[in-house]
């Protein structure tokens, strides 16, 4: 059964870092029924954030092989360009996020999924689907 994208969830880095640090973590009871039901998806920017906090290659060998398996959703042409947009937008607004995260959100804008995170700075992006953290 195919999966169509508007059903996924882009799971932010810091999620993972609960999921991956915390057996009874909200982030594991959230992310968990997400992986058994095929709606878990990433991106590379998330990947390399994640892979980039082990001091050790085993432990981060590990935690990529666990990850593979998932959607992965990557940024088209369009999506840097909508992540400029964005960004000029909310600096207008005095507000300056990361580029990492303008682009994850372009990347959900266009598949239209949700994304996981506890990073505030999401809310300040119009029409952006959120995924909530179950407590």
């Amino acid at each position: 059964m195919t999966i169509p994208p508007s059903d996924l969830v882009l799971i932010d880095t810091c999620i993972w870092v609960g999921f991956f640090n915390r057996n009874q973590s909200a982030e594991r009871i959230t992310v968990d029924p997400l992986l058994d039901d095929d709606r878990a998806a990433i991106t590379g920017m998330i990947l390399a954030e994640i892979l980039h906090g082990f001091r050790r290659d085993e432990q981060a060998d590990w935690v990529a092989s666990s990850l593979k398996g998932l959607h992965n959703l990557e940024p088209a042409w369009d999506d840097w360009r909508v992540a400029a947009k964005l960004g000029r937008q909310l600096v207008a607004n005095g507000h300056r996020l990361p580029l990492t995260d303008l682009a994850i959100a372009a990347i959900a804008l266009r598949n239209d999924c949700s994304v996981l995170t506890t990073d505030p700075h999401f809310d300040l992006i119009t029409g952006l689907k959120r995924f909530r953290l179950k407590k």
